[in-house]
């Protein structure tokens, strides 16, 4: 693939990726603000709280490292499809922070204990994922 078509192919990814990220933060924001509209409903916990900032910070920092993939010599379907699973896990992550409901639990502190294999096992994939994206990239110029 000549670097023209690149550049014509990248905001296309970017924009996918976009939309991901977006439905990522939104989900996120959107539980900060039940938390803020119902403050008796359920007892904070800071480590939630924690894991909401850590994630908002991650979702951002992925977005804006993904421009390197600008640079590339070529971008295949599968790069593009990692890239998508990379998101979306990302994605997972913040819907495991914020559940549609939280009936079958005290707090988000016990939903989170509960959730924790499935959470910390995410997160886990969320490292290997980042080693494969840092050697699509290749080294820093």
């Amino acid at each position: 693939m000549d670097p023209q078509a690149v550049n014509e192919l990248f905001p296309h990814i970017r924009i996918v990726i976009g939309m991901v990220i977006g439905l990522a933060i939104a989900r996120l924001l959107t539980g900060i603000a039940r938390l803020i509209q119902h403050p008796k409903r359920y007892r904070v916990s800071l480590i939630h709280l924690l894991w909401v900032f850590s994630l908002l910070v991650e979702l951002a920092l992925f977005w804006w490292w993904e421009f390197a993939l600008s640079r590339l010599p070529s971008l295949t379907f599968g790069t593009f499809i990692f890239l998508i699973v990379y998101a979306l896990t990302l994605f997972l992550l913040c819907a495991l922070l914020f559940p549609e409901d939280l009936d079958e639990y005290a707090d988000y502190e016990d939903y989170f204990l509960n959730r924790r294999r499935w959470f910390f096992g995410l997160f886990a994939l969320i490292f290997v994922l980042d080693v494969v994206d840092t050697a699509l990239k290749g080294p820093a110029r």
